[in-house]
């Protein structure tokens, strides 16, 4: 039994191993993208971008604007934007803390689809978007 507790805690932190890293590139709002084969890349959505709160807003737009792939990573954290939540992580399979809690999620979908509409279906960039946070 006790070699077996062994095994496991050397294979566990190698299977982390596997996992890629966030870019932590300041400032940079990433698009994750994943290929067929399971290799994970990144693509720059949006530099400049002021707070890892921004950059879930912005992949949050392309959620609600139906794109598919609209998880990402904003300085070496990755954000996840999907129908049950938006949430960030160190580690791609790691445990997700939530960015918005449900209300404040459903404030930022209203806000968000008004900006579209307004925008003539266009997601917002980050300069046009201001994140308060209540406490």
């Amino acid at each position: 039994m006790r070699s077996a507790f062994l095994t496991l805690l050397f294979v566990l932190p190698l299977a982390a191993c596997d996992s890629p890293d966030a870019p932590a590139q300041t400032g940079v709002c990433w698009r994750l993208q994943q290929g067929a084969d399971g290799q994970v890349s990144f693509a720059p959505l949006e530099r400049n971008v002021g707070s890892l709160e921004t950059c879930a807003v912005l992949l949050e737009a392309r959620r609600l604007k139906g794109e598919p792939g609209t998880d990402g990573a904003y300085q070496g954290y990755f954000v996840f934007a999907e129908p049950a939540g938006i949430s960030s992580a160190q580690r791609l399979q790691g445990f997700r803390f939530p960015i918005f809690q449900p209300p404040q999620r459903a404030a930022v979908d209203r806000d968000l689809l008004r900006v579209m509409r307004e925008n003539g279906g266009r997601p917002p960039t980050a300069t046009e978007i201001t994140v308060e946070r209540n406490n």
